[in-house]
């Protein structure tokens, strides 16, 4: 049975807003005095390959958009027959630190060009790369031995957010970054080989690059302004218990073998593992070929473990060699670990990239196999992962079917870090 209840007024707003047919005007609910997009300039205005890029924050008391703040530069390639490949403009960070004004390593990520390039591809789809991804160089396969499209020797200006290679910006909960961590901070960007970061256009007749440069860097800041009562309350909070930001850092280690059976451990101590991706690339590839491309998928069993903890609990394997018949499941499981199976928000990775083929020249693909594995104990939270340390290792155990051929292992081990930002100084846990 239902009761009659009288509708008091907060009732009756409740359900007007609720069924849309309220008019009144909205609360004011910013507490942003001021809202400013500033240019943080680097030390130097023209940079060349194999050189740092260093630029200090000047932000002063205000917070950071970092998702609506990007870095903005001229490439120029001394040659016009020369392409990101399967990358982007962040083919050329080879490494890339970030330090807080007292010294404090935020952030260091080794062979990020790597790594940005596989996370563009692996969680971003064909519509992004063909519109948002196009302004920081992406493109899609072209075909008749063409790959990607032509960086020219005029230069070209190209942009990159924040977030693609800040992981200390790109705060879960997409946080403003607070001025504790943001005023005085150093980033150091270091510059990649020629050959590593750009590939030949034609891809039938693959040449070297002798050097390119990089001119006018500048970083275009979204700063916010609080008022001055909010501004102090977090300032009281930061002085007496601190700020907490979490965001996922990623340590790289690098394994070259050529044996059948490949495996090794994770040598890093964390509190919160999230996740592990495996890049396999051949040993050496010839100049003017995409650096960054990964090599065909030939791995006949997969598996890794933290401690006594396998994942998955059964080794993957292939009934066969590997196939367009019977790469589906790996691909799948690949595409599980980047959370791409919750939501119709397809990956950019076809089943046949991530097979992908031998580089021939025509007909070659955008080779992008990686074996993924997931720590995280949560559907819900991002928060939950496995604690590795010197007595809990995380080993990595891979299988190459056929002929065992020399190769090159990237493995990026994505967990989580806190910093925990006062007024003066900033703490860092792993």
């Amino acid at each position: 049975m239902e009761d009659n209840k009288q509708l008091d007024s907060k009732l009756v707003n409740s359900l007007l807003e609720i069924n849309q047919v309220s008019y009144r005007m909205p609360p004011q609910i910013s507490i942003a005095s001021k809202v400013t997009h500033t240019i943080q300039y680097f030390q130097q205005s023209t940079y060349n390959n194999g050189n740092t890029m260093i630029l200090d924050f000047q932000t002063g008391n205000a917070y950071i958009d970092a998702h609506k703040s990007y870095l903005r530069m001229v490439v120029t390639p001394n040659d016009a027959t020369h392409s990101f490949g399967s990358g982007s403009v962040g083919n050329l960070f080879e490494r890339v630190v970030v330090r807080t004004k007292t010294g404090k390593e935020l952030s260091r990520t080794e062979n990020a060009n790597l790594l940005m390039k596989n996370m563009d591809r692996f969680f971003k789809s064909d519509n992004w790369l063909n519109t948002v991804g196009r302004a920081q160089g992406h493109t899609q396969e072209i075909a008749d031995g063409r790959y990607g499209s032509v960086v020219p020797s005029g230069g070209k200006v190209f942009i990159i957010p924040l977030t693609t290679f800040l992981p200390c910006f790109n705060l879960i909960g997409s946080k403003l970054v607070p001025p504790m961590i943001a005023s005085g901070l150093r980033l150091e960007i270091r510059l990649a080989d020629p050959n590593v970061a750009f590939c030949s256009f034609d891809q039938n007749a693959p040449l070297g690059l002798a050097s390119y440069t990089v001119t006018q860097p500048e970083i275009h800041v979204k700063e916010y302004t609080l008022a001055d009562n909010f501004s102090r309350s977090i300032a009281q909070i930061a002085s007496s218990q601190g700020l907490n930001l979490l965001y996922k850092e990623y340590y790289n280690t690098i394994v070259s073998t050529s044996t059948n059976q490949i495996n090794y451990d994770i040598k890093k101590a964390v509190s919160k593992a999230l996740k592990l991706s495996v890049f396999t690339r051949d040993a050496t590839i010839a100049n003017g070929r995409d650096q960054m491309a990964s090599r065909p998928y030939n791995y006949e069993k997969i598996q890794s473990n933290v401690g006594a903890d396998y994942v998955p609990n059964q080794p993957l394997q292939l009934p066969a060699a590997a196939s367009a018949d019977n790469i589906n499941e790996v691909y799948y499981y690949a595409l599980e670990e980047c959370d791409k199976l919750k939501s119709w928000d397809p990956s950019s990775v076809s089943p046949g990239q991530y097979l992908g083929v031998a580089p021939t020249g025509t007909g070659d693909v955008y080779n992008g196999a990686v074996v993924n594995f997931s720590y995280n104990k949560s559907n819900t939270s991002e928060l939950a992962g496995y604690t590795i340390s010197n007595s809990r290792a995380m080993l990595v155990n891979l299988t190459q079917e056929g002929v065992a051929v020399p190769v090159r292992l990237d493995t990026f081990l994505c967990y989580l870090r806190l910093a925990k930002a006062m007024i003066t100084n900033t703490l860092v846990l792993d």
